[in-house]
């Protein structure tokens, strides 16, 4: 395996920013921060979306899902007709699921600006890591005050990126956070018969299981294929996108205590095509969300969490080779 510091330090190469380049980007979707990184992900940072994920690659293929919608519209539009997909796009910190007490499908934070944006390279021992970091505010006036401080950490050597979130009530009240992280897989890697590897109990759908579905299984494309969305009573924070001799391994982890629930989103019409694995800290569906704050913990004046989740692809080791 390549050391990529070495590269540096035998004088082969001169620079880090050759092994480990982020270029500041803009275009017809916003800003961006375009990482590439030797040995690891090209993938671009959204300051414009709460710094959520959107393009990424792995060994010249794409990772993340890109949904049907060419362009934002912007403000009024609903959030579906603004989502254009990407590996990452966080839903609350007001809402998740369908629209509730005032509050737009899968909150704001996806369609929030961030701000005090930036980024640095580091040296690890075997190569370099780029870290962005920013904050995304959800104040008011008279209301509550939430502030997501993010950051993202990618390197080279191993594909693999990972967002680090402290929420923070900077507000005088106690507020109710639902929070869920959108992780959203494509074709290639998303295929007919791909099956997520959970240690999970029983699913439970949203909706009636369509004849010959599974949750967990995703069929091959056609016109007119239902969404399956499920929530499964995780064991362990990991979820696996299982590959075979032709397509790597996708694996999602996160904290348990922080995001105890986990949600499947599979639609794999014809034109959609799509995984969404979904980490969760409150009720997407269900007879919870008539609690208070719809079943959302509360965070408390002054108090904080520290949540996120970590993406890595990586070659497939079948049964006979491990």
């Amino acid at each position: 395996m390549t050391r990529w510091a070495e590269l540096i330090d035998d004088g082969r190469v001169s620079l880090p920013d050759a092994v480990a380049t982020v270029d500041e980007l803009t275009g017809v979707g916003g800003r961006r921060l375009a990482l590439r990184l030797a040995g690891g992900l090209t993938l671009d940072v959204l300051p414009d979306r709460g710094l959520d994920l959107g393009s990424a690659w792995w060994a010249g293929v794409p990772v993340a899902w890109r949904s049907p919608n060419p362009v934002d519209p912007g403000p009024p539009r609903a959030w579906e007709d603004r989502f254009l997909g990407g590996l990452l796009a966080t839903c609350g910190p007001d809402n998740i699921g369908e629209p509730r007490a005032g509050s737009g499908q899968h909150g704001t934070h996806h369609v929030t600006p961030a701000y005090d944006v930036s980024w640095r390279r580091e040296r690890t021992p075997d190569g370099f890591q780029v870290r962005v970091r920013g904050s995304v505010a959800h104040t008011s006036l008279g209301g509550p005050r939430i502030v997501v401080e993010r950051e993202i950490v990618a390197g080279t050597g191993v594909a693999a990126v990972e967002v680090v979130d402290v929420v923070r009530n900077v507000g005088d009240r106690p507020v109710g956070v639902p929070l869920l992280y959108h992780v959203n897989l494509g074709a290639p890697l998303l295929r007919p018969g791909a099956r997520l590897d959970l240690a999970a109990g029983r699913p439970v759908t949203r909706e009636p299981l369509p004849p010959g579905r599974d949750p967990l299984v995703t069929p091959a494309p056609r016109p007119g294929l239902a969404p399956v969305v499920a929530e499964h009573p995780v064991l362990e924070p990991r979820a696996t996108l299982a590959g075979d001799a032709d397509h790597p391994d996708v694996e999602i982890t996160w904290d348990l205590a922080a995001l105890p629930r986990l949600y499947t989103w599979s639609w794999p019409a014809s034109g959609a095509y799509v995984l969404g694995v979904e980490p969760a800290n409150a009720p997407l569906f269900g007879p919870e969300r008539d609690l208070p704050h719809a079943g959302a913990p509360v965070l408390e004046p002054g108090q904080t969490w520290r949540t996120g989740v970590r993406v890595e692809i990586r070659a497939h080791r079948s049964e006979e080779t491990t």
